[in-house]
């Protein structure tokens, strides 16, 4: 089904420039047209969600995981922090954090949604590959070190207890 999705844009685009040419090919090129605009939009995604999981498709993290994060942290509809904080995404990613990895992975165009996504993700990431599992990246992403179970907080136990580890870790 993708090659064939593939096939149609690269036909369409090698038959755009014949389009209008004569009236009888003109509506068979309305078609190859539309039909190329359904594939570009079948491939764009389409909420940011579906854009978290492409970057996390892309780096190795479990988009499933992400989710539960983007869930927890701001139910995937706040861009400020909640609590008056300098954090802000949907995965709430504080400024240094933010700072930090946007140069170092050479982004641009500011503090966007994408852009905090793309650095919240980074840095799970980079969390799981220091301590090893998704569990502990989960817990030192959102306190910026691991940290024994039994010295939680409270709001701790709260958070980390809502996943379940095993669909991560084994």
């Amino acid at each position: 089904m993708k090659n064939l999705k593939w096939l149609v844009l690269v036909v369409g685009m090698i038959s755009l420039p014949f389009v209008g040419k004569n009236n009888a090919s003109a509506e068979k090129n309305k078609f190859v047209v539309k039909k190329i605009e359904r594939v570009q939009k079948d491939f764009a995604p389409k909420t940011i969600k579906q854009v978290s999981d492409s970057i996390c498709y892309s780096i190795g993290v479990p988009a499933r995981l992400v989710r539960e994060i983007g869930e927890n942290e701001s139910n995937w509809r706040c861009i400020k922090s909640l609590s008056g904080g300098t954090d802000f995404g949907d995965l709430q990613v504080i400024d240094i954090t933010f700072d930090y990895w946007y140069n170092r992975l050479s982004l641009n165009g500011g503090k966007t949604r994408k852009n905090y996504l793309i650095v919240g993700i980074h840095y799970l990431k980079y969390c799981h590959d220091m301590y090893g599992s998704w569990e502990k990246a989960r817990y030192a992403y959102a306190r910026g070190s691991w940290k024994s179970p039994y010295r939680w907080t409270s709001l701790e136990k709260k958070f980390m207890t809502k996943i379940d580890w095993s669909q991560y870790d084994s």
